[in-house]
């Protein structure tokens, strides 16, 4: 009987978090588009995501809350509180991040770690891997920007960065023959 009354709690708790690490993992819907806003295009992931992080947090938070009373109580380790904190952290790092594109370029706005930010003239590669679904976009300084299959609207974040990047081409072949064409040299 004492084995029924630990295994029950732990199966549900290991349920619930599978659960929500299936919502923060899963896939972007098919009908969700990127929201435009004065002339910015931001790809963020579903709602269901946030919630699923939220929940995760609030769950690892009450066990490392826990974790604390009882060293507190008990004089026990501090190891499994800063296990759980450092998941959390890591966590909140790894989820994936809201890329907002411009007529500048485009940024990738993390929780913890900041902003990436990549100009559409310093764009140097840009690779699709379809079996993962990402797209990840590399700019001349070792920044690196991707898309994941969390975010919406894959197919309009690629025209983005196709667009730009032929402008960008346009503009570098355009400029000599602009140059060229103003006259003979004096």
């Amino acid at each position: 009987m004492e084995f029924l009354s630990l295994l029950l709690p732990v199966a549900g708790a290991s349920l619930l978090l599978a659960y929500l690490a299936k919502l923060i993992a899963g896939k972007a819907d098919k009908d969700r588009t990127a929201q435009e806003t004065a002339g910015r295009i931001e790809f963020a992931p579903n709602r269901r995501s946030y919630w699923g992080v939220y929940a995760f947090i609030a769950c690892f938070g009450l066990a490392t809350i826990a974790g604390l009373v009882n060293v507190f109580a008990s004089h026990g380790s501090l190891a499994g509180p800063a296990i759980t904190a450092g998941f959390v952290l890591l966590l909140l790092m790894a989820f994936p991040a809201t890329i907002v594109v411009d007529e500048n370029g485009m940024e990738q706005v993390f929780w913890l770690r900041g902003r990436k930010r990549i100009a559409w003239k310093e764009v140097s590669r840009v690779a699709l891997n379809e079996k993962s679904g990402e797209v990840k976009i590399a700019g001349k300084g070792g920044v690196k920007i991707v898309h994941t299959r969390q975010l919406p609207d894959q197919t309009r974040f690629m025209d983005e960065v196709e667009k730009h990047r032929t402008e960008r081409a346009e503009a570098t072949v355009a400029a000599p023959a602009f140059a060229m064409s103003s006259g003979p040299a004096a």
